[in-house]
């Protein structure tokens, strides 16, 4: 039995973004014949209770195997400290920046990291960072990204402000050369282009492959196109080529940000529109109160792609056979988008 339970994380505040990420994943790890349960990131400090509840009460246990923190940002980060004190969390996977950096006191949510860090260590939790190649439950588990010398690439940008300034600047008319480009010729069907840009720091977002019941299951946190880009390349070499070995659930990145996919890469990972590679779910974490979360852009080359779109918007969605053991839980459904949404 495998479950990937994405928890709803709503802002209504709407301090420093709507959305977020957390993810809780049981699975068989098939070598020791048992359940075992991960947490992909925990969403905002108030998201804490309710992955703790959903673990003790879904999950039936108190042990976490793994806990993954894609990147530190508030809405993937904050929510894992209580969750480290309250349950028994065998390992955390972590970016550490100070590792790779001589001065971090620019470096945003700070002490909320460093907060986590310290209660892991005091929890006796092991710590690890999550470069490419790691591997976990023998192997069902692979890291796909960032690769070390990328993270210290983007972790550089990040703390290096005139840098960013100018590579925004590019991004920005390269932006403005596509839109004129597009209203020049008409508008075509998939108004999703492939010059999106995220942040670096998205980019160096954990990106995780599980494999489970037969199926490939992965894990973007906000990666952007080159993070994705490493990841595929890192996944064709291990795994093997996409249309012959597709994933069956794809989570979709940033919330469903059209800044953080592109045509080009969805077409090597899932497939292009003409021919996907298979039918897939893809699941997003986007809250109720964020109107422009997931993009109608993304969701429209999703479903060209044969994908079936799901997003919590407020609620809890499960993706696997796991909801047939939990009472009163259904098959998630999808959300109804058509072509003509592709507009935004």
């Amino acid at each position: 039995m495998h479950a990937v339970d994405l928890l709803p994380v709503e802002n209504a505040e709407q301090d420093g973004g709507k959305s977020g990420d957390a993810i809780v994943v049981e699975f068989p790890f098939e070598s020791e014949a048992r359940q075992a349960v991960m947490i992909i990131d925990g969403g905002r400090t108030y998201t804490s209770d309710q992955l703790i509840d959903h673990v003790r009460e879904h999950c039936r246990t108190s042990v976490v195997d793994l806990m993954i923190c894609t990147h530190p940002d508030a809405d993937h980060l904050n929510g894992l400290t209580r969750v480290v004190e309250e349950l028994r969390v065998r390992e955390l996977m972590i970016h550490l920046p100070f590792n790779h950096h001589e001065d971090i006191s620019e470096f945003s949510n700070l002490e909320a990291l460093l907060g986590l860090i310290k209660t892991a260590i005091a929890q006796g939790t092991d710590i690890t960072e999550p470069f490419t190649g790691l591997t976990r439950f023998a192997g069902q588990l692979e890291i796909l990204g960032p690769s070390l010398e990328y993270y210290q690439e983007l972790l550089f940008e990040q703390l290096g402000a005139d840098n960013h300034i100018i590579a925004s600047a590019e991004v920005m008319f390269k932006r403005a050369k596509s839109k004129l480009k597009e209203i020049l010729s008409h508008v075509p069907l998939e108004t999703l282009d492939n010059l999106g840009q995220t942040s670096a720091r998205n980019n160096s977002s954990v990106i995780t492959l599980l494999r489970a019941d037969q199926k490939r299951m992965l894990f973007t946190g906000d990666a952007g196109i080159t993070a994705l880009e490493h990841a595929a390349q890192r996944y064709e070499a291990t795994v093997g080529p996409f249309s012959s070995m597709p994933i069956s659930m794809f989570q979709v990145p940033h919330h469903g940000s059209r800044r953080n996919l592109g045509p080009a890469i969805l077409d090597r990972i899932l497939g292009p529109k003409e021919s996907p590679y298979a039918k897939y779910t893809a699941v997003i974490s986007s809250a109720k109160v964020d109107e422009d979360h997931p993009s109608p852009k993304i969701v429209n080359a999703l479903l060209r792609r044969g994908c079936s779109v799901i997003a919590t918007e407020g609620n809890t969605i499960s993706y696997g056979d796991g909801w047939k053991s939990r009472t009163g839980w259904t098959p998630i459904q999808s959300l109804q988008y058509s072509a003509e949404d592709d507009d935004d």
